[in-house]
């Protein structure tokens, strides 16, 4: 778990914990009697292995796992087995407002997919911590953009490019975008960034989300 000021924040990539989440509800109903059982049901070697116990500490987090014992939350049965998708959709919106640091950037943010700068100005201003805003802007704005995908509201939230300038509606799926823009318009989602190794690895993250829709 990421910390900056006194908030803390989850570093584990949210369709991780989604994973881990219904591997929890779905493998252990009733709760986990034998941790190192659990685990190796999501891919480690032991309970003791660092990389687990931090996927633990985000998965609870998200308000996906009990925080006194191994056992799913209400909010992680909807979103496994959820009886139709805006149930579904509403779990997601409480699962990533459940991080408080989230829900206080997507107040103050006008876009879901913020610059950097646009990041650490408002990470400096809620924290106060400039060292930490300045050193994990970055990696805290992948964080939040993948996280961000998974809200459904019906609010049209402008997209921004490098500047923070704001682009129109794309109406026209064909139309075009300069060289070092990458654009994703899918339903509700609309991203627009700059083309780099970063953004190009949030949409990896974004397109793994609507594909699992999908199923």
């Amino acid at each position: 778990m990421g910390k900056i000021g006194n908030y803390d924040y989850p570093e584990t990539r949210i369709e991780e914990c989604l994973r881990i989440a219904k591997v929890l509800v779905n493998e252990f109903p009733n709760g986990v009697n034998d941790i190192n059982a659990f685990a190796t049901a999501i891919g480690h070697k032991s309970a003791n292995s660092g990389g687990y116990l931090v996927k633990i500490a985000d998965v609870r987090k998200y308000n996906l796992m009990d925080k006194r014992i191994y056992k799913a939350t209400h909010l992680a049965d909807i979103i496994a087995n959820p009886k139709n998708n805006s149930e579904k959709d509403d779990a997601l919106n409480k699962m990533v407002f459940g991080v408080s640091l989230f829900k206080l950037l997507n107040d103050r943010l006008r876009t879901k997919s913020p610059t950097v700068e646009q990041l650490k100005t408002q990470l400096i201003d809620l924290t106060s911590d400039r060292n930490t805003a300045s050193k994990d802007s970055e990696k805290i704005r992948k964080i939040y953009i993948s996280a961000m995908s998974h809200i459904r509201d019906g609010n049209n939230i402008p997209q921004t490019n490098e500047h923070g300038d704001e682009f129109m509606e794309i109406n026209n799926p064909l139309q075009k975008v300069g060289e070092d823009i990458i654009l994703l318009k899918a339903g509700k989602t609309n991203l627009t960034l700059e083309k780099n190794d970063a953004n190009i690895d949030v949409l990896i993250s974004v397109l793994t989300n609507l594909k699992e829709k999908k199923k």
